[in-house]
């Protein structure tokens, strides 16, 4: 007579120690996640100081003329340009073109006209390929032309706003998010030729 053989029983993870791990596992990632949201919502907004700062000029336009296009020839992009501004500690940003922030200078007037927008691939995700000497346009709702030679591009912080106070000469100042989580910003900065 054969002797039939034992089988062993698989074991059978503990229930509740399981459970605690995956509980665990997902509290962290969920958590993790928050914390990253919050970070960059925070990078995103700016100090009171900064929004005085930005409305201390306002353009006066009496004639209603406002920019249409960019054109950057060096990244072959043409874009639309639409109304921005800064409201509720939040930038107004367009997702179909670039931004104008209202407040600053029509461009080809003296002053600081600023242009902003996302840093993705179709609009200035390619921003920093910009080099000093190149040549920026603008296209004007009259349909005049502003012509921009670029005389600075750097990266700085999202707390360095005096790229945004007026100049005595006429400039252009584009910018895009840059960095890790959006953390910096790139900057070109153009005198009007």
């Amino acid at each position: 007579m054969a002797t039939a053989k034992k089988r062993s029983r698989p074991r059978l993870p503990r229930q509740p120690v399981e459970r605690l791990r995956v509980f665990l596992s997902l509290f962290l990632i969920v958590a993790g996640a928050a914390l990253l949201s919050a970070a960059y919502s925070q990078r995103m907004g700016l100090s009171s100081r900064t929004l005085a700062n930005i409305q201390k000029t306002v353009s006066t336009n009496e004639k209603g003329i406002k920019p249409t296009k960019l054109y950057i020839p060096k990244l072959n992009k043409s874009l639309d340009v639409y109304d921005g501004s800064y409201e509720n500690n939040r930038w107004v940003v367009t997702q179909n073109g670039v931004s104008f922030l209202t407040s600053s200078k029509i461009p080809g007037e003296a002053g600081n006209a600023v242009m902003y927008g996302h840093n993705r691939k179709s609009l200035l995700g390619d921003l920093k390929n910009v080099t000093e000497g190149e040549y920026i346009f603008v296209v004007l709702s009259d349909q005049s032309v502003v012509r921009y030679k670029v005389s600075e591009t750097k990266e700085i912080q999202p707390t360095q706003v005096d790229i945004l106070n007026q100049t005595n000469d006429a400039t252009l100042t584009i910018y895009t998010c840059s960095g890790y989580l959006d953390e910096s910003r790139f900057v070109v900065i153009a005198k009007k030729v």
